[in-house]
């Protein structure tokens, strides 16, 4: 028996450091292949022999106070839910949200890992799945808010897109919103609706139900592949439902605590502000002149600006982030004489590069944490077994 639970523990740790080593290799992969940090490395080099510099530790600053206040909310919701984790788990776990949805498509990688983590410390996936959806609803209707707010200032904005030539982006900015709202919304409708749930798991039977899953195929290969495509939705419709019953339970169960929740809105406000308050300094440290009175302004065009190209389906929203500058630029300053690229360079290394690789040593922190606990009680369970027998 010992023998067997050594061996189960050995593959564990085994399975764990691989992770690790193919975690490295895909950091160190997507760092490299990015033509563009020779550029960057050479503005921070401009920067650092001017007076600028100052500016740029202030962003970084910033940047890294937004990393640190972004997992308090949802360790408050663990709290809240009680889960098994402790609150440094839960913490570490929170950071590692921004590596995952980093190297993923629409970022949306961050939550089924969040959740895969904190079943690692035997919270339930029912209660995992209730503190990430919360903490991310949370998330949305910050920035959703923040985006309201930047409305206040859309004659700036507006007028710097018709310095750019650029009055069609305004309907690049309609989808963003939209978009925006409309995953806030069926967030929340997942997390309480139950005629939603019903209404997908409706959905996934009749797709199950169809004949092309079920007829014959001329060929095999089709045959094959329907015929598994089939299996897999009427095997997985049961577990979905339950899935959504248990996630509906924890997501009410969570937002029941109006002071965690409260708190946890507050830290959000704070590290968003953060967030889009960067650029203000970016642009101070490439070397143009800005009076803090125009810090207010920054950040509320930063937020309408992201939330513009947020939809974009490139991990760091590469292709929509160069109009997201050039609209925060042309509002600020009136006009468009001032190339976007070194502000661009400079937001991806702070606010995705830096933040992408110290998510990724959180992470990596949390799992040699996690596997460490995991083989002590692999080891403890024979012990308490004997003691068992013995009385």
């Amino acid at each position: 028996m010992e023998d067997v639970k050594a061996k189960k523990s050995k593959r564990r740790l085994i399975s764990n450091i691989i992770f690790m080593i193919l975690l490295t290799i895909l950091v160190v992969t997507l760092i490299l292949s990015l033509g563009e940090i020779n550029n960057i490395i050479a503005k921070f080099n401009e920067i650092a022999n001017g007076n600028n510099w100052v500016w740029l530790l202030a962003a970084i600053g910033l940047a890294l106070a937004y990393f640190l206040l972004w997992p308090l909310s949802q360790v408050i919701f663990g709290k809240a839910l009680k889960v098994e984790a402790t609150g440094m788990e839960s913490y570490l776990i929170g950071c590692s949200e921004h590596f995952y949805n980093g190297i993923t498509p629409f970022a949306a990688g961050g939550q089924p890992f969040q959740i895969y983590s904190f079943t690692k410390r035997k919270v339930t996936t029912a209660k995992a799945t209730g503190v990430v959806l919360t903490s991310f609803v949370t998330f949305m209707m910050v920035t959703n808010a923040f985006a309201i707010a930047s409305l206040i200032f859309y004659k700036q904005i507006a007028d710097g897109l018709e310095t750019l030539n650029l009055g069609w982006l305004q309907y690049i900015a309609i989808v963003g919103f939209v978009i925006n709202f409309a995953v806030l919304l069926f967030m929340i409708a997942m997390g309480t609706s139950k005629k939603l749930r019903n209404g997908f798991v409706n959905l996934f039977k009749k797709i199950a139900n169809a004949k092309m899953f079920h007829k014959e195929h001329k060929h095999k290969w089709s045959q094959k592949l329907f015929g598994k495509i089939g299996e897999a939705l009427t095997n997985g419709i049961p577990k979905f439902e339950e899935y959504c019953n248990n996630a509906q339970i924890a997501f009410k169960e969570t937002w029941t605590h109006k002071r965690a929740t409260a708190f946890a809105i507050i830290i959000k406000i704070a590290a968003m502000a953060c967030y889009y308050a960067i650029p203000f300094f970016i642009l101070k440290a490439v070397g143009i002149e800005l009076g803090f009175d125009k810090l207010i302004l920054v950040l509320f065009c930063t937020s309408f600006a992201i939330t513009s190209v947020v939809w974009m389906p490139t991990p760091g929203g590469t292709g929509g982030i160069e109009y997201a500058f050039m609209i925060v630029i042309a509002a600020v300053t009136g006009t468009s004489a001032n190339d976007p690229a070194a502000v661009v360079l400079i937001w991806r290394m702070i606010t995705f590069y830096f933040i992408l690789i110290i998510s990724f040593i959180a992470n990596a922190t949390f799992e040699a944490i996690a596997s460490r606990k995991m083989a002590k009680e692999a080891n403890e369970k024979p012990s308490t077994n004997d003691g068992n027998q013995e009385m």
